[in-house]
């Protein structure tokens, strides 16, 4: 298997037109929102910050980037950052948040990810790994790129957190699953 030492001067590397994906068509919206919404930046971010603690001075790969919001934090707390996205705008947004304080590449996560052996000291995958089919192959590439001892910080959405934030209307009602297992969920808080 052929792997691309790591290298933190690397550019971003464009997505080949057949390599493009829905989230380029709507990267500065979303980017946007996730950089203000309830979910990410006060409930997901502020965890997975939390969860990685002290990271000064550690090699960190943040798998499925995005516009970088999670690698500022984490460079902001002096960890030397990496990321990969399957989308070329949104890393386009991440090098404008990030500059060249981090190495980042357009990657598919269900493929060989493009860094040697052992190249981090943690790998974290915030709200990522739910959009891939099988994650076996994913996850043994995460392995593969931590250093022995290295630490893998996950987390996945929810199936059912966009129904329980949904204030149910008019033309929407909350689905029987979660009537039955939480009463509360998608009602207004008081």
């Amino acid at each position: 298997m052929d792997h691309t030492p790591h290298n933190p001067s690397a550019p971003a590397q464009p997505a080949e037109p057949d390599q493009a994906n829905d989230y380029d068509s709507f990267a500065r919206a979303y980017a946007a929102d996730n950089d203000n919404n309830l979910q990410n930046a006060y409930y997901e971010r502020p965890a997975m910050v939390a969860l990685a603690g002290q990271v000064s001075g550690r090699r960190i790969l943040d798998a499925g980037c995005g516009a970088g919001p999670l690698s500022a934090a984490l460079r902001d707390a002096g960890a030397h950052m990496s990321g990969i996205d399957a989308s070329a705008q949104m890393l386009a947004l991440a090098r404008q948040r990030l500059g060249d304080q981090a190495e980042l590449r357009v990657g598919d996560l269900s493929e060989p990810l493009p860094f040697a052996d052992g190249a981090f000291d943690d790998v974290v995958a915030s709200l990522v790994l739910h959009y891939l089919r099988d994650w076996g192959p994913t996850l043994a590439e995460m392995r593969r790129v931590l250093r022995p001892g290295g630490r893998l910080i996950a987390s996945v959405q929810h199936p059912f957190a966009d129904y329980a934030v949904q204030d149910p209307g008019p033309t929407t009602s909350r689905p029987p699953a979660i009537a039955r297992s939480s009463p509360s969920a998608g009602r207004p808080c008081r």
